[in-house]
């Protein structure tokens, strides 16, 4: 889609009637930094400056550090944001089926039936119309189609969402504004000017430059161990991805700073997080799949909202994606969605439970290993995982039988795992996983 029909799109909209006595709730902005690991952005603490606007976000509203995913890709992170339930329990999970279901009751359908414009604005392809992922918005803006769009696309997709914003401003209802930014999933590719303050040093230049061409192949052949990244191509990922994320932070606050201009931010709820993370070499992998280390499943998640949220708070207590639903519809002042896994992040948010759920992609794999000459049997990549993590430990189950269990106090990047070790910490985990087989546990 071009920006000339964007803009005649835009356009359309106005044209739309509105509906009598539609009640006047917030606005509400959600962006999903697709791929974006909470323990790479310095919000949550990381060394590097890769997040220097969600920093000022936060000291506006309320830091949540210890967020998490429930899945491992784009499809079930994003159905249980809009959700709020499990991938178990929406069935968007390889298993089951790869599509959530129309039955499915969303956050923007909810928002939209009480008389909200509703849009999404998309860079991933994942999340589209045939993956059920758009129900309830009537503005469905599939960016990733134009293959031309200038680089980073969150600068040109932010423009298009403010002029969005602008428009549906005139006809006194209030929006639902989705934008999904793609900058730190694969390809690594910040701008050229962004990227030496987060490579390491010594890294070749011609290293760096290889690592810039890496594609979602290349990530797989170092999975299945046929063609493994060496240590500096590691290395450079590393830096690129946190360029990556600094690229896509500073986005994120220009738009911030475009809405505060116009005076819409602070009746605005606004929420950045992520879908999931991404492994650089950590456990021996790299992308986000065959995994749900705290790598793939902690993210960044930042909502400020000035009458209902706090200003300058942090909370270190556990949260999860699936949170954000029924926060956003507590505070428009409507009915909560029935029997879900999430609660409002407001108030008490201790004692939570993060369960995370990855199937085997058997397709993806039989398509590979027709590419790739494995020197294994692939089965190691054939594996269903499970996971519950409650703030001081994460325990992971495969279906091969292997089982991780790790302290997140003491070893957050979890390199050291503790299940050969078994005593009563591994029996709770090993049963409060077992719990969440039970019907939407909380």
């Amino acid at each position: 889609m071009n920006r000339t029909v964007s803009l005649l799109l835009l356009l359309a909209l106005s044209a739309c009637g509105e509906p009598a006595g539609v009640a006047r709730g917030p606005d509400v902005v959600i962006i999903v930094m697709d791929t974006t690991r909470g323990d790479r952005c310095s919000v949550n603490g990381y060394g590097k400056p890769t997040t220097p606007a969600l920093t000022a976000l936060a000291r506006e509203g309320t830091l949540f550090r210890n967020a998490w995913g429930p899945a491992d890709w784009t499809g079930p992170g994003h159905a249980s944001l809009f959700t709020g339930l499990r991938p178990e329990n929406h069935g968007f999970l390889r298993a089951v089926r790869d599509y959530l279901d129309e039955s499915a009751v969303t956050l923007a359908e909810r928002l939209k039936a009480a008389g909200y414009r509703t849009a999404c604005f998309s860079n991933n392809p994942t999340f589209a119309e045939e993956f059920g992922l758009c129900q309830g918005f009537e503005s469905i803006f599939p960016l990733y189609e134009d293959e031309d769009r200038p680089y980073p696309w969150s600068r040109a997709t932010h423009d298009m969402a403010l002029e969005w914003i602008v428009d549906s401003r005139r006809g006194g209802r209030p929006f639902f504004l989705f934008v999904n930014d793609m900058e730190p999933h694969v390809p690594y590719t910040p701008p050229q000017e962004t990227t030496p303050a987060f490579l390491p040093p010594g890294v070749p230049a011609t290293t760096v430059a290889a690592a810039r061409e890496l594609t979602a192949g290349n990530l797989f052949g170092h999975n299945c161990r046929a063609r493994p990244l060496g240590a500096g191509t590691l290395a450079a990922i590393s830096g690129l991805y946190d360029g990556e994320i600094a690229c896509l932070d500073a986005e994120i606050g220009r738009f911030v700073e475009a809405l505060r201009g116009r005076g819409l931010l602070d009746r605005t709820l606004f929420v950045v997080t992520a879908d999931h993370g991404e492994n650089l070499g950590d456990h021996g992998l790299t992308d986000h799949m065959f995994s749900l280390h705290r790598s793939v499943r902690h993210l960044p998640m930042v909502v400020r909202y000035p009458p209902a949220i706090p200003a300058g708070k942090v909370v270190d207590d556990l949260v999860r994606l699936e949170d954000v639903a029924p926060t956003v519809l507590e505070i428009a002042g409507l009915e909560p969605l029935v029997a879900i896994d999430g609660l409002t992040l407001r108030g008490d948010v201790t004692g939570r439970l993060s369960y995370g759920a990855a199937d085997a992609p058997h397709g993806l794999l039989d398509r590979l290993a027709k590419e790739f000459p494995l020197p294994f049997s692939d089965t190691e990549l054939r594996h269903d995982i499970r996971a519950v993590a409650d703030g001081r430990h994460h325990y992971i189950r495969y279906s091969s039988g292997r089982e991780e269990l790790y302290d997140l106090v003491n070893d957050p990047a979890e390199k050291w795992n503790l299940a050969s070790k078994s005593g009563p910490e591994l029996d709770r985990m090993r049963a409060l996983l077992e719990q969440g087989r039970l019907p939407r546990p909380r």
